[in-house]
């Protein structure tokens, strides 16, 4: 036989009240969330005996990580990254047939600036020319004409426009639209691993967790076209250190590309480059919205 404590029964009252709370919310699909939202979060104070002073210590973490966050930088961003769940609603919300979406990264700007298809972003910095182009099609294999790719990558030194003061803003990103066919290129320089930022809240939990700071080198792009599901993505080049360790798990076996040498002096001529660059090559594949 079974019994309880006037405590478990008390625990039980108060989570089914606050989940009930969320029952006349207008949204249907609002309500449901946050009402699940309520029943595990109270789990995971009754199975982990959350004390009032590590319940404390949390929201002085969350009123830290609010601090640091502005336009350039989303430390909440990077907590969803670090703890996996950026990667899990990745897996669940991936529409079947098309490119693997991976994280969407602390350092998006909305405002990158759009550049004709075929631009040059690397305007005179160091770092290994690469050209990347493909193109982006359907499930069925055939071209998306002007979709958008949204690019943006790190420089040389390993670091984004919003964690070095010497970057203009808008380096090694833009916006292109595709052609016609589909097709799209641009000349950028080859990704760096690096490390996620630990100056922030979210860089002392590593610290104190004994966790890994380290992400493989990758491009991130995000692919929109009308009709179809926005795919948010990255590509890791093929043997870069810590694709088997990322420590916001976005690598996914179908984003992992050949950073080839090439000796296309059309290409070459055409960016005033030497060769050997790098080419990457890679399609991307959108699914049609319901």
């Amino acid at each position: 036989m079974t019994t309880s404590s006037p405590q478990d029964a008390l625990s039980l009252s108060v989570t089914e009240a606050a989940m009930r709370s969320f029952g006349t919310a207008s949204n249907p699909r609002l309500g449901e969330v946050m009402a699940l939202l309520v029943k595990h979060l109270h789990a995971f104070v009754q199975e982990s005996h959350l004390t009032k002073a590590e319940w404390l210590q949390g929201l002085e973490f969350l009123t830290a990580s609010a601090a640091i966050t502005d336009g350039e930088r989303n430390e909440f961003s990077l907590i969803s990254d670090i703890m996996g769940i950026s990667s899990m609603v990745d897996v669940v919300s991936q529409p079947v047939g098309g490119t693997p979406s991976s994280v969407l990264g602390p350092f998006h700007n909305h405002d990158s600036k759009v550049k004709p298809n075929g631009s040059d972003l690397t305007e005179g910095q160091a770092g290994e020319r690469t050209w990347f182009k493909g193109r982006v099609v359907g499930v069925d294999g055939q071209p998306i004409p002007n979709a958008e790719l949204d690019f943006w990558q790190n420089a040389d030194n390993g670091l984004y426009p919003a964690q070095d003061p010497e970057q203009d803003p808008h380096n090694l990103r833009c916006k292109i639209k595709c052609e016609a066919d589909g097709s799209f290129n641009l000349l950028t320089i080859r990704p760096h691993p690096y490390t996620v930022p630990t100056d922030g809240p979210v860089g002392a939990l590593l610290r104190a967790s004994n966790r890994g700071i380290w992400r493989p080198a990758h491009y991130h792009v995000i692919v929109s076209a009308p009709g179809h599901v926005g795919l948010v993505t990255e590509l890791f080049p093929e043997g870069s250190d810590y694709i088997d360790n990322d420590t916001v798990f976005g690598v996914r076996p179908g984003l992992v590309v050949p950073f080839v040498p090439s000796h296309n002096k059309a290409v070459a001529e055409r960016f005033g480059i030497e060769t050997p660059f790098l080419e990457v090559n890679f399609e991307f594949c959108l699914v049609k919205a319901n």
